[in-house]
């Protein structure tokens, strides 16, 4: 026997049962692309309900009910394409390779603030002891730091001026990228208002950081010590 018969409906008040059931469901779920998949079902069962329920369609909720379904589904639309690394370029995608904090909609967000360059020459990004107006980051090419006399080659993708960003200190060293690099640069002072406005972004910004500082700070030692070329490609210390 159909569960509706147990309740003395008949097939189109199990509609609306049905909707309750997935709507709960909906209001039990933890993740936003599962609640709002919940939630358009619900609200599909409840136009279907309201379309038949009567010898007239109920034409004044099935617009209002449907055009709350029309927006969670541009949301859901929304929702997927932030967590999919599907609608990067391949050039995007190599570097977000190395964005491990953030989600794929955080990243284009970041991507479309940023200035991307290539250097031509030989280009200056910080000098050590000047302010740091800019955040860097070198995602192909060759980084000469030179810090207290001695300097140092890498290539290994990595952020230029994050330890000022993240205390406001004066750059650390000087550092200067080799012909044929490619970066991405920000304003410092647009990409902390970015950070306030979208506090997800600023939080993976930050753990971001963050991880580039401890990777450097693990794999740091004392420059004087280093061979001239850094055989790992590896960072040797904050800027």
């Amino acid at each position: 026997m159909p569960f509706w018969e147990y309740l003395g409906a008949g097939p189109v008040a199990a509609l609306i049962y049905l909707a309750f059931a997935f709507k709960l469901l909906g209001f039990t779920a933890r993740d936003e692309l599962n609640w709002r998949g919940l939630m358009l079902v619900a609200s599909l069962l409840y136009l279907a309900y309201y379309y038949l329920v009567a010898d007239a369609p109920l034409w004044d909720a099935i617009l209002t009910n449907g055009l709350l379904a029309a927006v969670n589904f541009v949301m859901i639309g929304i929702v997927v394409t932030e967590r999919s690394p599907r609608f990067l370029s391949d050039e995007h995608q190599r570097i977000y390779n190395h964005f491990g904090r953030f989600a794929p909609g955080q990243f284009r967000r970041l991507l479309r603030m940023a200035t991307v360059h290539r250097a031509d020459a030989e280009t200056v990004l910080t000098i050590e002891g000047r302010k740091v107006d800019m955040l860097y980051f070198v995602h192909d090419g060759r980084t000469i730091i030179r810090k207290g006399g001695q300097e140092i080659e890498i290539t290994r993708p990595g952020f230029i001026g994050e330890l000022a960003f993240l205390t406001g200190a004066h750059a650390t060293a000087t550092v200067t990228l080799a012909p044929g690099a490619h970066y991405l640069s920000w304003e410092t002072d647009a990409l902390q208002r970015l950070m306030l406005r979208l506090p997800g972004l600023g939080n993976a910004l930050m753990a971001q950081l963050n991880m580039d500082l401890a990777t450097k700070v693990a794999t740091s030692r004392p420059m004087g010590e280093e061979p001239q070329s850094d055989p790992c490609g590896g960072p040797p210390t904050p800027v």
